[in-house]
């Protein structure tokens, strides 16, 4: 039966994995957000990841609905900004404690619209809240919720603290950009040149569009969309002299590559834009979940997790800083799970032949 300790290294170390995966944090959220959770002990969880000047660009939440959500992305200047606010924004704010600031909350914010129309909208009650700082600045913050009477205590704070350096490992490395693949999901959608009009929205456009929770891109997550978002609009100024240009957004998930083309003019003379919405994923959490499934400790999965990077045995051993004769050992338990006899065969087996 593995112990509360032992169960905690695990959420760690599958956290630090996914934390190392180079895709930054947008695209990790919903994975991240189910480790978190499971670490600390919460009913849900979201991180919220912010801008180089501490402004919300998007978020990921567990289990919010449609309603809260909109409000969140097209509404958060007008009702969520006040003295009784104790929102993202809020908690951004440096200096300041970095943790539990919205866990004992004055009387006042159980009468705030931070309250009423986005936790408890969403069947929360209690918040714990982590703010991610890198180099000086807010850059990501942790909620986690309960339900019902179990309010959040220091216990709980200190075990969501432990996740701060590798938020910080997924926000700060670079995001690589080889390890996208496009998906299946695909949608487009007709608008003038100018980008303002909106002539057609395909069904499948439309459920990429509401799947990105990007604050600020006039995205309404509520009924049907009809305008072209903001990141429409600014491809449709950059056409100006060209066929074609694209722009990447990183979403829950994934990745969403948008891109414009100019179409030609129709009979009348009206010239039109063709964008194309593609869910690009990242291929290295699908060789992350193959890690974590193999049946072996942490320190071992973090050997296989080298090997499925492409690196040596050599590399792993720089990682972990074991010897290389209890490398020896490390490796035929590791080999064992995976049904292989070196490494070689690990790591093609770990990314199913993919480069």
């Amino acid at each position: 039966m593995p112990t509360k300790k032992s169960t905690a290294r695990r959420k760690l170390h599958a956290l630090d994995l996914l934390c190392r995966a180079g895709t930054g944090i947008a695209p990790i959220a919903p994975a991240a957000c189910r480790q978190i959770r499971e670490l600390v002990g919460a009913d849900a969880a979201s991180i919220f990841w912010l801008d180089e000047n501490g402004l919300p660009q998007g978020f990921f939440h567990e289990d919010s609905p449609e309603s809260a959500r909109d409000l969140f992305v097209n509404e958060f200047e007008r009702l969520f900004i006040g003295p009784a606010e104790l929102n993202v924004t809020a908690l951004a704010r440096t200096p300041g404690p970095r943790v539990g600031r919205i866990a004992r909350p004055d009387k006042a914010y159980f009468s705030s619209n931070t309250f009423n129309l986005l936790v408890r909208a969403s069947g929360h009650r209690h918040s714990l809240d982590l703010r991610i700082d890198l180099e000086g600045r807010a850059r990501a913050v942790v909620l986690l919720f309960r339900s019902g009477q179990r309010a959040f205590e220091t216990t709980d704070a200190s075990a969501l603290e432990q996740v701060t350096p590798y938020l910080q490992q997924a926000i700060a490395s670079p995001v690589t950009q080889q390890l996208w693949s496009c998906s299946a999901r695909r949608g487009h959608m007709l608008i003038d040149v100018s980008g303002e009009r909106l002539s057609m929205l395909d069904e499948d456009a439309e459920l990429l569009l509401k799947m990105c929770t990007l604050v600020g891109q006039d995205i309404r997550l509520c009924g049907p969309i009809r305008s072209p978002p903001r990141v429409v609009r600014e491809l449709c100024a950059r056409l100006q002299g060209r066929a074609i240009v694209r722009e990447t957004l990183p979403i829950p998930g994934g990745r969403l590559e948008v891109t414009a083309r100019r179409l030609t003019a129709l009979e009348d003379g009206a010239e039109q834009v063709l964008v194309t919405l593609e869910l690009e994923e990242p291929r290295r959490l699908e060789t992350i979940d193959r890690v974590l499934a193999l049946d072996v400790s942490p320190l071992q999965q973090k050997i296989a997790f080298v090997a499925a990077l492409g690196g040596s045995r050599g590399d792993s051993l720089s990682a972990t800083g074991i010897s290389n004769e209890a490398l020896k050992k490390h490796l035929a338990a590791i080999y064992a799970a995976a049904g292989v006899d070196s490494w070689e065969k690990l790591t093609r087996e770990l990314n199913l032949g993919r480069p």
